[in-house]
């Protein structure tokens, strides 16, 4: 946009002026003669006007300079964003067939004109959104006896129940928070299933065969910030990296709970930004047997305890859709790969990652991304004059500039961000240098008909010649481009309810609000992106800026990060330059929740975030702590009055937490690293419970026995709590703890867990 000229002394001659003679009383009070004739005051008029002139010329000098400075370190003002948003078709009335329409359809919300981005079936079906949610822990103690004797045939080996209940996602609504859900976190399965329903008129095998081999498109919005604003920021890694959900559809073929992965098509990664996903249906020809066309059904032959149980979708007991329902499509957070405590090993897990965060705030079906624009086709401009730095002024703005196309004389010219790489319009001849440079090869082509274009004041530059091609004298220009942005664009829930498809029978809404739309940058709010953007540049330089930008990862649930320069995790007591680590442990592991440790999904997360903004001559190498097991064994002498068993559990709690990887230490703030523990700090640590008279007695150990100096940590050690013992009498000795726990810490690890649903409090 066109910078407006700071004034920053308002002052003129006059007033000058007639501040310096206030000022004579006070500093030469015999000074009495303040006519015209005086030559102190000729002297004061003097210096009043040549102050006037230095001020009209420092009014103009720095705007001069910050024009120079945000070009010379590539910050523009930003123009306007234009909104984008999602919008779910339905077809409620008319045949139980799919209806097709094409992209680029015209929507509108009032006089707001927006523009659909893709094409899709309207199939004619209804949803719900299901999932498994964990009960209180108070309510599993109190169940727990009654469902292990009614699941007892699932009580196989090293198997565990664990109770759900069957809750409905609820949708958007206007005026009201966006729901969130993660799905990663608040469900026993990792698991946000997508009941797929008749229309009430229809039959469940006619809405079956409508479906069959049909394309769905599904779309999904992740959890959006109080301002609107996207939660994960748009990724400059390739698009598709990082983590995808996964879709599944029942294959009920057999009573045994599989399922057939259904491909996404133009789909990118949904947990990092709002947007669609086409998932082709199963197919089946028409005269296929029963078994055939229960490609796009679901168990509906269960016995009553294995509804809902395991792997199979939640129970609709309780719900008015289990005489409406066609299928299930389950989404589930992506895969994890757990890293072993070597770094080198991977073992591949069915489970979904519980370290990737998965938070979602809206599924729908029937989805189209819109964006706030409206389009404009051959605009006539300014016929070409030949001469050097020729500009022309588009009629519309703010204007999206990867829409911009403009003809010269019915060619396409291509535009450039910086005229100044562009090459000559006549090509120079240097004899001496050609014939080298066609042999080596080395000649790259150089881009000559070429344009600018300022987004906020719709400017259109041409070269001057030398830098990019002028366009010919009384050359015919003509440009078709797309404009639209700013905050008017973000319309709440609802809004946008009208189209020009051909389809007049079909309904539209946007079922969340629209996001993204931002008004144009102003020249205050470019300076005050300067320091951050010259300390860093969003690039991984100093401790400081790897810090900030690694506890900023979006979708990854990050709870601590350690940067170690000049260490290489096979080598870390020893410096190695141009090597940075970073240690990284995830907020939460079920599988090590006392020790959490990333999974390949987590790794991945971070590393597709953090390799375009490393700098290319720094290896940087991003891993999880290597936990080393730690025994303690500690008596307590109780106050008198204070009741045992609860000061021993509080005593337990504390030092668990002191030797927390998240929240140990004196700091709270996860064990230090080359820290060793010492038990004389346990003791003073566990003595501050209250209720606690003092430690009697105190004993650490490693795997070797107790030991009588502290527990070395080093390097990207950390210690792991394998056994701990509070009593109240003579405490144990490291080796009868040992003797007296499992010999794999890690048993139960191996654990699988089965959801099994329970009736809700409320119905």
């Amino acid at each position: 946009m066109p910078l407006d000229e700071p004034v920053f002394d308002s002052r003129t001659y006059k007033e000058i002026l007639n501040e310096a003679l206030a000022r004579v009383p006070t500093h030469n009070p015999e000074w009495t003669n303040f006519n015209d004739s005086d030559p102190g005051i000729t002297l004061l008029q003097l210096f009043a006007f040549m102050t006037e002139s230095i001020i009209y010329r420092a009014n103009r000098i720095p705007d001069r300079n910050r024009r120079k400075f945000l070009k010379l370190l590539n910050i523009g003002l930003r123009g306007a964003d234009a909104a984008e948003g999602l919008v779910s078709f339905s077809n409620p009335q008319g045949p139980a067939t799919a209806v097709t329409i094409d992209s680029n359809i015209g929507l509108s919300a009032g006089d707001i004109a927006y523009r659909t981005n893709n094409g899709l079936d309207v199939l004619p079906v209804d949803y719900r959104l299901y999932y498994k949610a964990p009960i209180a822990e108070t309510r599993k103690s109190e169940i727990r006896e009654i469902y292990d004797n009614l699941y007892a045939s699932f009580g196989l080996p090293n198997t565990s129940l664990d109770f759900y209940e069957t809750r409905q996602f609820a949708l958007p609504q206007s005026g009201a928070a966006l729901p969130l859900l993660d799905i990663a976190g608040e469900t026993v399965d990792g698991s946000l299933w997508i009941a797929i329903l008749r229309r009430g008129p229809d039959s469940v095998e006619a809405a079956r065969e409508a479906l069959n081999g049909k394309i769905l498109t599904l779309g999904v919005v992740p959890a959006l910030s109080e301002s609107g604003s996207v939660l994960y920021p748009r990724r400059v890694a390739s698009i598709n990296d990082g983590p995808s959900l996964i879709f599944e559809i029942p294959n009920a073929e057999t009573n045994v709970a599989r399922y057939q992965r259904l491909e996404p098509r133009n789909g990118h990664d949904l947990l990092a930004a709002p947007g669609t996903v086409e998932l082709t249906l199963p197919s089946f020809a028409p005269g296929d047997t029963d078994e055939g066309r229960s490609k796009l059904g679901y168990w509906d032959s269960l016995e009553p305890l294995e509804t809902g149980a395991g792997d199979f979708p939640p129970s609709l007991e309780d719900t008015n859709d289990e005489d409406r329902l066609v299928t299930w499509i389950r989404m589930r957070s992506p895969e994890a790969t757990t890293v072993t405590e070597t770094q080198e090993e991977q073992i591949a897990s069915p489970e979904g990652s519980r370290q990737v965060r998965s938070p979602i705030s809206w599924v729908g079906i029937n989805v189209a991304k819109v964006q706030q624009r409206s389009e404009v086709n051959n605009e006539q401009l300014p016929r070409g004059s030949g001469e050097p730095d020729q500009t022309a002024r588009l009629s519309n703005t703010p204007v999206l500039v990867n829409s911009v196309q403009l003809h010269v004389n019915g060619e396409l010219w291509e535009r450039i961000d910086d005229l100044d790489t562009a090459g000559p319009e006549v090509e120079i001849s240097a004899p001496r240098f050609s014939s080298q440079s066609a042999g080596s090869g080395l000649k790259a082509p150089v881009k000559v008909k070429v344009y600018s274009v300022d987004r906020e004041s719709g400017e259109i530059r041409f070269g001057n010649g030398l830098r990019g091609m002028r366009p010919p004298k009384g050359a015919n220009i003509q440009a078709s481009y797309a404009y639209g942005g700013g905050r008017r664009g973000s319309v709440g829930i609802g809004v946008i309810n009208k189209h020009n498809a051909a389809q007049t029978a079909l309904k539209v809404s946007n079922p969340v609000p629209t996001w993204g739309g931002v008004d144009a940058e102003s020249l205050a709010q470019a300076e005050a992106r300067m320091p951050s953007v010259v300390r860093h540049r969003n690039r991984l330089v100093t401790l400081a800026d790897y810090r900030e930008i690694v506890e900023n990862a979006p979708g990854v649930n990050l709870g601590r990060v350690e940067v170690l320069p000049i260490v290489h995790p096979r080598q870390p007591l020893q410096d190695s330059h141009g090597v940075v680590t970073l240690m990284v442990i995830p907020a939460q592991d079920p599988l090590h929740p006392d020790a959490p440790q990333p999974d390949n999904v987590f790794l991945k997360t971070l590393c597709s975030y953090l390799e375009p903004r490393r700098v290319l001559t720094t290896e940087l190498h991003i891993i999880g702590p290597q936990y080393k097991n730690l025994w303690v064994s500690l008596s307590v002498e109780v106050i008198p009055g204070f009741d045992t068993a609860p000061v021993v559990e509080a005593v337990r709690k504390a030092v668990m937490e002191f030797l927390s990887p998240l929240r140990g230490g004196f700091n709270a703030r996860g064990w230090p690293l080359n820290k060793a523990v010492e038990a004389g700090e346990i003791s003073a640590f566990a003595s501050r419970v209250e209720g606690v008279a003092k430690i009697n007695e105190i004993h650490i150990g490693d795997s070797s026995g107790t030991l009588a100096i502290g527990f070395s940590v080093l390097g990207l050690e950390l210690p792991r709590l394998a056994g701990l013992s509070v009593v109240t009498g003579v405490a144990p000795l490291i080796e009868e703890i040992q003797a007296s726990e499992p010999a794999d810490p890690d048993a139960s690890d191996g654990v699988q867990i089965i959801p099994v649903p329970v009736v809700p409090e409320e119905c």
